[in-house]
């Protein structure tokens, strides 16, 4: 019989899948025309950085050395989670190319950076538990 993940990693595993997701979605809205105005372009990179850097510090975090190097890595997917929101709303409030694409995914960049945060803060109560253990 093999062992059965336990409930905590079938977090994990669903957290990272639905982060990789919206990467795979933002990546798939990126406008296909040849060009584009400087604005959208300017802003359509640093969001493709931002939602895809967020993903890949989720998955560094999980493979994380320590317990430090772990908050380290979520506060990154932090940061970039919220940079991906600000990117998407940039996009849609100032109606640049791809935007009615795009802006459907801004509840879900959202709630990843709601996610994110309640992780690192639930850490960081654990570690300041566990050390005055």
């Amino acid at each position: 019989m093999l062992n059965q993940p336990s409930p905590q990693r079938l977090r994990t595993l669903a957290l990272q899948k639905r982060s990789f997701e919206l990467s795979c979605n933002v990546v798939r809205a990126y406008p296909k025309e040849r060009h584009f105005d400087d604005p959208s372009r300017i802003v359509w990179r640093q969001l493709i950085r931002a939602v895809t850097s967020s993903t890949l510090n989720l998955e560094e975090a999980d493979a994380a050395s320590s317990e430090a190097d772990f908050l380290s890595k979520m506060r990154i997917a932090l940061r970039e989670a919220k940079e991906t929101r600000v990117a998407i709303r940039l996009l849609t409030a100032c109606r640049l190319a791809g935007s009615a694409e795009v802006g459907k995914y801004e509840d879900e960049a959202n709630q990843m950076a709601s996610i994110f945060s309640a992780i690192i803060q639930n850490k960081k109560a654990n570690m300041k538990k566990n050390h005055r253990s």
